[in-house]
């Protein structure tokens, strides 16, 4: 009876470590040279239909690590595309519409990221949606994340373009509560 146990007790400790290296290791693994291929061969791609296609495939993979990353370093490339002046607004938004449902709303640096995907198509575009969503992901960031540099100037710069004043003076106090060398911000509460 006890031998039995012992068998048991070792088939069980192999499964683990198994489904361990399976599920910590090697579906990461693949995930990200799925990823690294879609990067490669980004070059080739022609229309929207071919983006989606090739980075479908890392982000539909399974994989319980690497999907935040994924979208992290693909969201950073995206907003370095659609702040191009010559990228479209018609582009810039496919392209954010694509990568906002892989974007964690939990999770700080892609909540401004999609702040900063949505301020850069607002200032294409100029509609009043698009300023309200860029606001809103920071106001999310914001309540993750309170006393963050890049939350508070990201919202800033946001209300400033905006043009509301009474906001601008109430986070550039909330700045410099927290940072109250920040001559830039003394000078901009000063101007209000």
């Amino acid at each position: 009876m006890k031998q039995s146990i012992k068998i048991i007790i070792c088939v069980i400790g192999i499964l683990g470590a198994v489904l361990s290296i399976v599920f910590g290791s090697y579906l990461p693994l693949v995930k990200s040279r799925l990823f690294i291929a879609s990067l490669n061969s980004a070059s080739s791609i022609k229309t929207i239909n071919d983006f989606k296609k090739n980075f479908d495939k890392p982000f539909k993979f399974y994989s319980p690590v690497g999907g935040e990353e994924t979208a992290k370093f693909l969201s950073s490339d995206i907003l370095k595309s659609i702040s191009q002046k010559e990228q479209s607004e018609a582009a810039s938004r496919i392209l954010v519409d694509y990568m906002e449902p892989y974007l964690f709303k939990n999770n700080v640096r892609h909540l401004i990221i999609l702040g900063q995907m949505y301020s850069v198509i607002w200032q294409k575009s100029g509609k009043e949606e698009d300023f309200k969503k860029a606001k809103e992901y920071y106001l999310k960031a914001l309540k993750i994340g309170p006393k963050l540099p890049t939350v508070l100037y990201g919202l800033l710069d946001i209300e400033r373009a905006g043009g509301n004043k009474e906001k601008v003076k109430e986070i550039s106090e909330t700045i410099l509560k927290y940072w109250p060398e920040d001559e830039r911000i003394k000078s901009l509460i000063s101007n209000i």
